[in-house]
């Protein structure tokens, strides 16, 4: 009966050793998933960078790369590189993108404060929601602007397939109506765009982003 016992004890304590102590609950948990980030439509970190290919109506194209180049005070400077360089100016207020500024760096006459500051974009975005602006422009066009979240779209473009909240804008800037239909996928941005102005048409897409996860 002794030897039954030691043995006994023996094996307690064998188990305990090789299960570290842990209790049947710890076992048993499984590994916490990483918390996933908020919702965000319109991302803006320092060093991050989306290329994007324009084609008009009669087949002509072009090529550009907007890039965060720096944040001060809430204020991201984003960078249009092109043959004909943009800078524009954001912030992200709770619930809202807000477009400051653009200057032209070759033709300073077309640069812009916009007062008040531009209600670009909702965001998060939601189907159904409804924004409106009114203000200044280039050259003190006056711009009155009015944005809906019309659906969700699964968009491909060179860059991949998404899903991606279709923004429709209705933009009335100096006398000529523009319809802009946007497209944005949560965590990555813009990934396509129509512009329309009835005797101009043009199509933007997403081909590439520096942030992209490898496959």
């Amino acid at each position: 009966m002794k030897i039954y016992r030691l043995v006994t004890v023996a094996l307690v304590a064998l188990c305990v050793s090789f299960l570290g102590g842990t209790s049947f609950a710890q076992r048993q948990a499984k590994p916490a998933r990483p918390k996933e980030p908020p919702p965000d439509y319109f991302p803006l970190r320092v060093g991050d960078s989306w290329s994007y290919k324009s084609t008009t109506a009669d087949g002509k194209v072009s090529e550009f790369t907007m890039k965060v180049m720096s944040e001060d005070t809430g204020v991201f400077l984003v960078e249009i590189q092109s043959a004909w360089p943009i800078q524009e100016w954001y912030s992200k207020p709770a619930g809202w993108v807000l477009w400051h500024r653009e200057s032209f760096t070759k033709n300073a006459q077309m640069n812009v404060a916009f007062d008040p500051p531009r209600q670009y974009l909702q965001n998060p975005l939601a189907t159904g929601a409804t924004w409106g602006w009114k203000g200044k422009g280039m050259m003190g066009v006056d711009i009155d602007e009015s944005s809906q979240v019309e659906a969700l779209d699964v968009v491909t473009v060179p860059a991949g397939t998404f899903k991606a909240m279709r923004v429709v804008s209705k933009v009335m800037q100096g006398g000529t109506a523009v319809t802009k239909t946007y497209w944005y996928a949560n965590w990555i941005g813009l990934v396509k765009s129509m512009t329309d102005t009835g005797s101009v048409k043009s199509t933007t897409e997403l081909v590439d982003y520096s942030f992209k996860k490898p496959m």
